[in-house]
């Protein structure tokens, strides 16, 4: 019989378990970690962690970091967004904007060749809402899709890494979600009057994270990573019969809960008490149709269907670059300052968005923080985290061509006189439409080494 310690029994438990959820979790998105960031050290920073996270964070930056890592570490951090974006004279606020951020990393315990060189992590944003609250507006509301519904779900992310030789690691990742699909039906009840009757399923969607990690020396770090794009179908069909008239109503949203393919480059540099890292992303958000709703219905002679404005959306490149530094604190503590910065182009196009009202503009990112690191103090490593970042959306105005002569051209607007469409247009982004503000995002962490 072969006997095992508790710690690396403990190990080899959450080995297990992790790459159980690897094996059998069916993913989702991370919007919460790419709009609010992950943990103190991921808002101070910007999320410029791709070759450099080997924590639990990792699962979401780069899996391959992971297989960089020692040790055992957990982390829990509430995040707290506040918003001050506003459109169209109004505040834009961010829906459930409070949520919990758990991190944890560990190395499988395995002997032979494979030793120290198989490690699993986690990172999990859990929403005090539940699991998922999906918010829908018009169209022609006023609104910014980079940040709607973004921050409103339950993210799961597990993560496996293989470190194939000393300074060369790949590892994989996944995340859960489901999505809403099912019938509606509306029927005479035992009073004659009619009775809705609806009935939804969850469905699970997929997506998933891949990294490698190259370390051309001690001071020099190389990662790549990839993020699946993500959405969630949401559809609702509604069958009724009313005084022997058969109606029908199909309700859908083909992008709930949006995040777009992402491919990550990045660099780091060790220079002893100072590091530093420079990431590029390149974010597919022309594959984007919008957070609109779209309707089908059918009455005896008639049908109606609403048309979703299309090309309205494109792909961006990104910069952000972080800087940390460590000062000894006592003989037994240290504290890493940090600070990031970055840049994003706005991810609506130029080409007129006609009925539709989507905000955006250049994003600036900015972050400040600093860990504490207990060591000794306490029988295990203790970390105190703290970060507080922001995007800045730079004030924006796009002009809403209006409709003067039938048939209005692609992209104008119109009102209701057809003889005169430019009379008493109701959009409420004509003539134009104005945003601009910011997202503050902070987090107070606090980390364990096991």
């Amino acid at each position: 019989m072969v006997h095992r310690s508790p710690r690396r029994a403990a190990l080899a438990g959450f080995g297990a378990a992790a790459l159980a959820s690897v094996a059998a979790a069916r993913p989702a998105g991370a919007g919460a970690f790419d709009v609010l960031g992950l943990g103190p050290t991921g808002i101070a920073e910007v999320g410029a962690r791709v070759a450099r996270a080997s924590d639990g964070s990792a699962a979401f930056y780069n899996p391959a970091g992971l297989a960089m890592g020692r040790g055992v570490h957990v982390e829990i951090a509430p995040e707290l967004a506040v918003s001050s974006l506003h459109v169209q004279g109004r505040r834009a606020d961010v829906a459930d904007p409070f949520g919990i951020v758990i991190t944890a990393d560990g190395t499988v315990p395995l002997n032979s060749i494979f030793e120290d060189r198989i490690r699993v992590g986690i990172a999990l944003y859990v929403p005090p809402s539940g699991a998922l609250h999906l918010l829908v507006e018009p169209a022609d509301t006023p609104q910014f899709p980079y940040f709607a519904n973004r921050t409103q779900r339950l993210v799961i992310q597990p993560a496996l890494a293989v470190r194939l030789a000393s300074a060369v690691a790949i590892g994989a990742g996944v995340d859960v979600l489901g999505g809403v699909e099912g019938p509606a039906d509306v029927r005479p009840g035992a009073s004659g009057a009619p009775e809705p009757r609806i009935a939804v399923d969850a469905t699970s969607r997929v997506s998933a994270h891949a990294g490698v990690r190259v370390d051309l020396s001690e001071r020099v770090h190389l990662g790549a990573t990839y993020r699946q794009e993500f959405n969630v179908p949401v559809f609702v069909a509604t069958r009724a019969e009313i005084g022997g008239i058969s109606l029908s109503a199909d309700v859908a949203i083909h992008q709930a809960l949006f995040d777009p393919h992402t491919f990550v480059l990045g660099a780091a540099f060790d220079l002893d008490r100072l590091e530093l890292e420079v990431d590029v992303a390149y974010s597919v958000w022309s594959a984007y149709k919008g957070p609109a709703l779209g309707v089908r219905a059918e009455l005896p002679g008639a049908l109606l269907t609403s048309e979703a404005p299309r090309d309205l959306f494109r792909d961006v490149v990104s910069v952000r670059a972080a800087a940390s530094y460590g000062l000894d604190v006592g003989r037994r503590s240290e504290v890493l300052l940090r600070a990031g910065l970055g840049f994003e182009p706005t991810i609506v196009a130029t080409a007129p968005q006609g009925t539709a009202n989507f905000a955006d503009g250049h994003k600036l990112f900015g972050g400040l923080g600093a860990t504490l690191a207990l060591r000794d103090v306490l029988p295990r490593t203790l970390r105190i985290g703290a970060g507080l970042g922001v995007t800045a959306v730079l004030d924006t105005t796009v002009e809403k061509p209006a409709c003067t002569a039938l048939p209005c051209p692609p992209g104008t607007v119109s009102g209701p006189d057809a003889q005169h469409p430019a009379d008493d247009i109701p959009n409420p982004g004509y003539p134009r439409l104005e945003s601009g503000g910011a997202l503050w995002s902070g987090s107070l962490g606090v980390g364990v080494d096991l």
